[in-house]
């Protein structure tokens, strides 16, 4: 199957103007390729957190989730999701919302000390074509569930990850405001390999988030699948054999 997958989140999914515009390009090329969106919403959840008064606590960047805190992810992710999709059927393509937890498509493993937070550990490749298949564009939001069947939250890069491997995908690609890999002096990388992450990360270029990103990008292409991208605008999505204004991890 020639899909798509690409995940939206971070800053850019809480910046209205930006998800407008994200979200009509998407839809165009959805219209002719097959493409799945897997999306975060950790500042909305924060948000929701704050209405409840319940203090956000991160452990090594991960959103420690009791029961209590994992039912107002569950939810404000359901919330995020369905405003997506409405604004994706608005721009004229058919879309239609999902989670990891949907005809248990995805089951993971407890992380410790991280509560109700979870690791993906087996993705059910039927039920997932299933989903891919049902609709023109799936929007998932990343939730899945323990053995037991109980809710786990994921990140949504290591989400996006599960289900690119799974196909696997032609393409995985990360839609970041920093629309790639920055080198010290702040000027984007555009091709990288899995030696220059390590040595990037070792030297202090790629720190944080990045970093565990950028390593997510090489284990997928590890996992085979096809390309990984990470850019901040669409445009170039279509083009597979140039370049994307970016940053492109090869082998």
């Amino acid at each position: 199957m020639n899909l798509l997958v690409i995940k939206y989140g971070g800053s850019l999914l809480d910046d209205a103007a930006h998800q407008a515009e994200f979200l009509k390009e998407i839809a165009a090329v959805a219209l002719r390729e097959k493409v799945v969106l897997i999306h975060g919403g950790g500042k909305a959840i924060s948000r929701a957190m704050e209405t409840a008064r319940l203090a956000p606590r991160f452990v090594d960047g991960l959103r420690y989730t009791d029961d209590e805190t994992m039912d107002i992810v569950e939810q404000t992710l359901a919330g995020v999701n369905a405003g997506i999709v409405t604004a994706l059927r608005a721009a004229g393509v058919s879309a239609e919302g999902f989670s990891g937890r949907w005809n248990h498509i995805m089951r993971a493993v407890p992380l410790a000390d991280l509560g109700r937070v979870g690791a993906p550990e087996f993705v059910h490749k039927d039920f997932l074509r299933t989903a891919i298949t049902r609709v023109r564009l799936p929007v998932f939001y990343p939730v899945a569930e323990d053995a037991a069947g109980a809710p786990l939250n994921i990140n949504a890069d290591d989400f996006a990850l599960a289900l690119a491997a799974a196909i696997p995908a032609a393409a995985l690609i990360f839609v970041t405001d920093t629309g790639g890999i920055l080198d010290k002096a702040k000027r984007l990388i555009d091709r990288v390999s899995p030696a220059d992450v390590e040595r990037l990360i070792q030297d202090g270029t790629i720190t944080g988030g990045m970093a565990v990103k950028a390593r997510a990008c090489v284990h997928a292409l590890r996992q085979g699948v096809g390309r990984v991208d990470i850019v901040k605008n669409i445009a170039s999505l279509m083009a597979t054999d140039a370049d994307p204004e970016g940053t492109r991890f090869f082998s």
